[in-house]
């Protein structure tokens, strides 16, 4: 982990899950998340001490296991605030939530690692406690509540709202819980001006632009690849499969349940679209093509 200075008061400590930092004095510091487990909270508090900071503060952008990871390490070892937004904050607290959510009940032990399960933590509401020097940004899609948060250093910290174009060829199928949502926050990144900008998995940019362009595209192709597979109606599992195949993937249980999660939300985004339909037979759920398809490209 490496701390780098990007402001009067605004750092971040580079990381496979970039931590930011904001500095209200000489001492005193907000987090904004914490990576995936306890020795990233262990290498964090390492920093921090080392740099004779004071944690007054976490923020969690989403409750996703790898941003909030090292709450339960850090909380323990400061008594600390953390805060999250809505939902986020009760699926924060209560971590149950990510696996099942994914797994689509109760998970097995298999999915309950410590990449989709973290420890939780005690966590408050962020909307009415944000300090006055940061602003609580809402993008929504990734998760239902994800948030952003920019500092009067003119840095936005956008969490998990845009996905690395290496990410996107290797995985395709990022995780997004609402596609609607995803697409309506593409379109507001785009409107924002800031001198940096700062996702939990990329290199820090001065301009997203084009990465949004490449996120929103590769959502358009999905659809569109879903639709064509389904020229013949096809149940889930057989469309899980034929993704899987014309993605190149490799099926384990954590792709299983992560990729089996995010198609579940495409279909439904699809559904409401007008752009799929889905009918029973013979006691099984099939999907077919829409007669009124018409997808954006």
């Amino acid at each position: 982990m490496e701390l780098i200075q990007i402001g009067k008061n605004t750092y971040y400590i580079k990381n496979n899950t970039n931590i930011g930092i904001y500095k209200i004095n000489e001492k005193d510091i907000y987090l904004i998340d914490t990576g995936n487990d306890s020795d990233a909270g262990k290498k964090i508090l390492k920093i921090i001490n080392d740099n004779n900071f004071n944690i007054k503060g976490i923020i969690n952008t989403h409750s996703h296991a790898d941003h909030i990871g090292g709450n339960n390490y850090i909380q323990n070892k400061t008594n600390t605030n953390i805060y999250a937004h809505k939902l986020e904050q009760i699926m924060t607290e209560y971590t149950i939530f990510e696996p099942s959510i994914l797994y689509g009940g109760n998970p097995h032990n298999d999915i309950k690692s410590k990449f989709l399960m973290a420890k939780p933590s005690n966590v408050l509401e962020l909307e009415n406690n944000i300090p006055e020097y940061l602003e609580m940004i809402k993008l929504y899609g990734h998760t239902p509540n994800m948030i952003g948060i920019k500092t009067n250093d003119d840095v936005y910290f956008i969490g998990d709202s845009l996905i690395s174009e290496e990410t996107i060829n290797k995985y395709h199928l990022f995780y997004i819980f609402d596609i609607k949502e995803y697409l309506n926050t593409l379109d507001y990144l785009s409107t924002l001006k800031g001198k940096y900008f700062i996702a939990s998995h990329i290199d820090i940019k001065e301009d997203i632009n084009d990465l949004i362009n490449i996120n929103r595209n590769k959502i358009y192709e999905i659809c569109n690849t879903i639709i064509n597979i389904l020229e013949k109606d096809k149940t889930f599992e057989e469309l899980l499969k034929n993704i899987f195949e014309y993605y190149n993937l490799v099926m384990n249980i954590t792709q299983y349940s992560i990729i089996g999660s995010v198609l579940k939300s495409y279909i439904t985004y699809l559904i409401n679209e007008n752009k799929i339909e889905y009918y029973f037979d013979d006691n099984k759920l099939i999907y077919k093509k829409s007669i009124k398809n018409n997808v954006k490209v």
